[in-house]
């Protein structure tokens, strides 16, 4: 499979490439990581997404990358947690960024944010968790399209057999892109806001992005058990209405993690960073300008 770069006209500018990695580093303030997806199922880069947005528009320093295979960085894919770790602590080296550094994840990223508080304690400072799951067990549990009703949605059956085709290396960019707005439409609250990538009449043709091999490595990683040896404050961000990682996974996250908070954005589904954008920028603004201790609820 090919490991070009998707979206090579994305607007924001890395501000190097090393071996092939892209490298991004935006805004002023106080350095922040910020994980991107390990998966392919983005519309933008995250330097060129709604949350690097708010977060620079919170005062802060952004550093982030293009995942190997992904839009700007043509170093090939190895697809599997260490590679993000590597990856991360390649693009905070590359900007000069020494000690701890405050770690922001959406999403599958929330997932990677874990795996370097675990895995780098003494590079990690606070955490922002969006739409945060644990691992595995958590998505089979409560994710999409476990939390549809199989005798009453048509999506179940539709999302169960687009993801069985990517998981397996047999699907086309047309069943991507499908199997990408399936999980899209119901994550808003307001509709108008879904983002748009039709499917073209060669995408059939074509084959997935290749960081899509994630779906099939992601089921090595569950981090549940472990959240207690977690010592970073950390901020976990959850929309009322998220049908990807909804209010029992953030739950999860906060009764497991020893020094967390947990804030329900109520006009929200999977972004709320996208959704309600001024009241996030404002309480992920207010957090990362805290000390380093967590207050309890």
């Amino acid at each position: 499979m090919a490991t070009q770069p998707e979206n090579a006209n994305a607007a924001c500018e890395p501000v190097l490439v090393r071996e092939g990695l892209a490298i991004y580093d935006a805004g002023r303030g106080v350095p922040l990581l910020l994980m991107p997806y390990p998966h392919g199922f983005t519309h933008t880069p995250m330097a060129d997404g709604a949350l690097a947005r708010c977060l620079i528009g919170a005062g802060r320093r952004v550093i982030t990358f293009d995942p190997p295979g992904a839009y700007r960085s043509t170093r090939p894919a190895g697809v599997d947690m260490q590679e993000m770790l590597d990856c991360a602590e390649e693009a905070l080296q590359a900007c000069e960024v020494p000690g701890r550094v405050d770690v922001v994840g959406h999403s599958m990223s929330s997932l990677c944010a874990l795996a370097l508080a675990l895995a780098r304690p003494e590079r990690t400072g606070r955490l922002v968790l969006i739409g945060a799951l644990s691992g595995y067990g958590a998505l089979r549990r409560w994710g999409m399209p476990h939390n549809w009703r199989p005798w009453r949605h048509l999506a179940f059956w539709q999302f169960a057999w687009y993801d069985f085709l990517l998981r397996q290396g047999r699907g086309s960019l047309a069943d991507h892109k499908r199997l990408s707005r399936l999980k899209d439409d119901p994550s808003y609250v307001n509709k108008r806001l879904v983002p748009a990538e039709p499917v073209l009449p060669d995408d059939h043709l074509r084959p997935t992005p290749v960081r899509d091999r994630w779906l099939a490595t992601s089921v090595n990683y569950d981090y549940a058990a472990r959240l207690a040896d977690i010592s970073a404050p950390a901020l976990i961000c959850a929309g009322r209405y998220d049908p990807q990682t909804p209010l029992a996974a953030a739950r999860q996250l906060k009764a497991g993690l020893p020094a967390s908070r947990l804030v329900i954005f109520e006009q929200s589904g999977h972004s709320p960073f996208i959704e309600e954008p001024e009241r996030f920028t404002q309480v992920v603004g207010a957090f990362l300008r805290q000390s380093a201790a967590v207050p309890a609820l």
